[in-house]
């Protein structure tokens, strides 16, 4: 699309009658009026977006986990924030809707930026943070003072999902779907059976050794509160982010066979790979709604250098993320698990949730191989295939091994002494983290089946269509149970397995 600058009309002044009967018969009117708005005030403003965008694809550090919206170069969305799309109304909610938007954008490009290649380049474009800021706000301002720019805007916040239709049309999906059926009911079957198993009969390969984050001497006996914006969504400083991370942080305790079981730090060596000298948890927040609420989610990710099996499942780089959601009291409703490369879907639901009783059509069905104990769990985690095999309470008297935390974006741009990087790559996958079970799981339509990817581009369901960041995927398993099966439950909810 044409861009219509204010620079050319103060350097054209006198030829604006004709420029202006120009730009109506080339369709160059037809540009969303909020340029035009806010040009008038701030010249330049989308130009220099524009801009940013060009130099940022290409040099190939286009941030994966939050999707552009078309025609809005200055917001960003992920699927929560879509899910918004068509029931923000009124001044507050629309105000708020947008400033998640723009903090999105903000946030994505000064990592790309940060990641950019070259050094005069890069400190060029992040001496104009500043002034992208200020052009950001001029936008959303004009945006929200235009009704036809906010149906635009509405219409194309749209989240791609990241399954590829062509592939299942081309891999005869309707025919090697129930294939795959079998092989994830015959990991079901395993995965449950071996959670009917007394713990203390679980096979040890190595030695269990404990990491967490918790101290027990430092949490706090209620849980923190947190206020609301004007779309429901928690509002937290960053004081209570961090109460509420060790509050609920689990204990990971690994039987560590070999080095590549070590939990450690994402390092980028021409590549990403994980340093074991030191334990990093990495930490986010996320929301889902439910029943006309949203909930607050703590995510828990840890890394290991390599899954070494010689299987089609094995490779460069694995690892966990632990999601904790919470209710509006503050207390665990559900814990749910995946791989870094979006496989092996798991719940555990607290005694506040049940599973539907309707399964969905044509779609696999969720694996949820226990009830979740009272209180922060341990999770006991296999040699070689990093498997949850079992969730139990702490006890007292272990040693447990500390562990630093980082924030998420860490991954996002990660320093070298070549400059930053970006683990994740096109589409989100981890560059070098490709499994050979790609070649055989193709025609499900996920790209690289098996390679670490990107919080955002995690597919969950080789049968059917899931995003572990959907915000209505929790909803659509799981159910608020009656508050006489809630209390019947509590009461059993701590018995070993």
């Amino acid at each position: 699309m044409r861009v219509c600058s204010g620079r050319s009309r103060r350097h054209f002044a006198p030829l604006i009658p004709a420029i202006l009967l120009l730009m109506l018969l080339t369709g160059c009117a037809t540009s969303p009026p909020v340029r035009d708005a806010v040009d008038q005030r701030q010249p330049g403003c989308t130009q220099l977006f524009v801009d940013s965008d060009q130099i940022i694809d290409q040099a190939g550090r286009r941030d994966q986990g939050v999707s552009r919206i078309p025609g809005f170069p200055y917001l960003r969305s992920n699927r929560f924030l879509a899910s918004f799309r068509n029931e923000a109304s009124g001044t507050a909610q629309l105000e708020q809707w947008t400033r998640h938007l723009a903090a999105l954008d903000r946030i994505a490009r000064q990592l790309e930026i940060n990641n950019l290649p070259d050094p005069a380049v890069r400190r060029t474009a992040q001496s104009r943070l500043e002034e992208l800021d200020h052009c950001r706000e001029q936008l959303r301002q004009a945006l929200l003072r235009d009704p036809d720019s906010l149906s635009q805007l509405r219409s194309a916040t749209v989240v791609a999902d990241d399954y590829v239709m062509g592939w299942r049309v081309f891999g005869l999906y309707p025919l090697t779907a129930p294939l795959v059926s079998l092989g994830i009911q015959r990991w079901h079957d395993r995965t449950q059976a071996g959670y009917a198993r007394p713990l203390s009969e679980l096979p040890v390969s190595g030695n269990l050794t404990r990491w967490s984050t918790r101290r027990p001497d430092t949490v706090e006996s209620t849980s923190p509160h947190w206020d609301l914006d004007a779309l429901g969504i928690p509002v937290l400083s960053e004081d209570t982010a961090r109460r509420l991370f060790m509050r609920h942080a689990p204990v990971w305790e690994v039987d560590v066979a070999s080095d590549d079981d070590r939990i450690g730090t994402v390092k980028w060596l021409d590549g990403g790979t994980v340093d074991t000298r030191t334990a990093t948890e990495y930490r986010l927040i996320s929301y889902t709604r439910f029943e006309n609420r949203v909930l607050l989610q703590l995510n828990y990710l840890v890394w290991f250098p390599a899954r070494p099996s010689s299987d089609i499942y094995g490779g460069h780089l694995d690892g966990l993320l632990w999601r904790v959601t919470l209710g509006p009291d503050g207390t665990p409703w559900l814990y749910d698990s995946i791989h870094q490369c979006g496989c092996y879907y798991m719940a555990f639901p607290t005694a506040r949730l049940q599973l539907r009783p309707t399964r969905q059509p044509f779609t696999e069905p969720p694996l949820v191989p226990q009830a979740a104990p009272l209180g922060s769990p341990v999770l006991r985690i296999a040699p070689v295939t990093h498997y949850i095999e079992r969730l139990y309470p702490p006890g007292t008297g272990q040693n447990t091994l500390t562990m630093q935390s980082q924030p998420y974006d860490r991954l996002r741009s990660l320093p070298a002494d070549s400059g930053n990087h970006r683990l994740f790559s096109d589409h989100g996958l981890v560059t070098g983290s490709a499994r050979p079970e790609r070649f055989i799981l193709w025609p499900m339509g996920i790209r690289s089946p098996g390679a670490m990817r990107q919080v955002g581009r995690h597919a969950i369901a080789f049968v059917g269509r899931r995003h572990f960041d959907d915000p209505f995927l929790i909803p659509s398993l799981f159910e608020l149970k009656s508050k006489q099966t809630h209390g019947e439950q509590q009461m059993d909810s701590d018995k070993p397995h």
